[in-house]
């Protein structure tokens, strides 16, 4: 289309001009001579209403000498090539855009229908994504439940077994004490012992040199065997006082040995009961460590599943900018497509 103030009066009156200046009036003058303003379809059309005009005119001889007709008509046979031409190229012109168009068109219902099936298709991985997506939530949650009562279990556990070892550790202090009270009287009966051993001795000693003394005295001093049988008897009856201390402490010394094994004997109580609880510990120490590591176990399948479902929201986001953007292709090129033809 023409553009606004572009008519008929004003293409006759730039091809006037142009004539004027004796140029060839073509339609690449005119519209120079118009300011470069109007489409060339629309100034041909003027130009050959006024070429027809004024080839009516031009067909009275009374009007035109042979001379000017013959140069009008060379004039109007030119500008008619002119026009032929420019049709012709404008017509080759139209039917390459349109064979290029149609091409277009062409290629963009493919694309079209490729982006359609590609949506259905990403639909229905989506569909099945958001499926499994469900069932790794759910299987998450029933993870992290159980994951959730075996801590629990584990700090049970631990509280139980903390409390095993203040028992233990109070039963290897009472262990302790009872053995360092029998290694102490153990140490003061040995002690006591060695002590009326060598009291004894002493009282031996002394009493073999009495009597030596006496035996000398004896030989020395007949006459005074009297005396010394009677010292010799008192001696007899010491001895005999002494033996019989030596008896007492003997079972003094027996009952001290009595009262030490006795003692033994709550020790090896003691130590059943601390190899008892030292079972106990051992095994709960195992079900610590089977529950321990049945909890690592679980925290890494949990682990698991949360790395799957963030990669499943992942994918599940890809698949949806690239639904989109199969859905928003097609319409660009129409888009470019329509504007070029405006």
């Amino acid at each position: 289309m023409a553009r606004t103030g572009i008519n008929k009066v004003l293409v006759q009156q730039a091809r006037d001009a142009v004539l004027a200046r004796g140029e060839n009036p073509s339609l690449d003058a005119i519209r120079i001579e118009l300011g470069n303003t109007g489409s060339k379809t629309t100034i041909h059309r003027y130009l050959k209403e006024i070429e027809e005009a004024e080839g009516a005119r031009l067909d009275d001889e009374q009007l035109l000498s042979k001379t000017l007709q013959e140069m009008v008509a060379r004039l109007a046979s030119r500008l008619r090539e002119e026009a032929k031409e420019l049709v012709s190229e404008a017509e080759t012109r139209n039917q390459d855009r349109e064979t290029l168009w149609k091409r277009e068109r062409e290629s963009l219902q493919a694309a079209l229908k490729t982006s359609n099936e590609m949506t259905e298709a990403l639909e229905e991985r989506l569909s099945d994504t958001q499926g499994s997506l469900d069932e790794k939530t759910s299987e998450l949650q029933s993870e992290r439940l159980r994951s959730e009562r075996l801590q629990q279990q584990v700090e049970d556990i631990q509280a139980r077994l903390a409390d095993k070892d203040v028992h233990l550790k109070s039963l290897e202090d009472k262990h302790q004490h009872a053995r360092d009270a029998l290694e102490h009287y153990r140490q003061a009966s040995k002690e006591q012992r060695d002590q009326d051993i060598r009291r004894h001795e002493q009282q031996v000693q002394q009493l073999q040199a009495e009597q030596r003394q006496l035996n000398q005295t004896i030989i020395v001093n007949q006459g005074e065997l009297t005396q010394l049988n009677k010292d010799n008897a008192r001696l007899a009856s010491e001895l005999a006082a002494a033996r019989k201390q030596v008896g007492s402490q003997e079972d003094s010394l027996r009952q001290s040995e009595q009262r030490s094994t006795s003692m033994q004997e709550q020790l090896n109580q003691v130590n059943a009961q601390l190899k008892l609880k030292t079972h106990e510990g051992d095994l709960l120490q195992r079900q610590l460590d089977h529950t321990q590591a049945e909890l690592k176990e679980n925290i890494q399948k949990q682990t698991s599943l949360e790395i799957a479902l963030a990669q499943t929201r992942t994918s599940l986001g890809h698949y949806k900018l690239i639904s989109k953007a199969g859905l928003d292709t097609p319409a660009n090129p129409l888009a470019q497509t329509a504007e070029g033809s405006k």
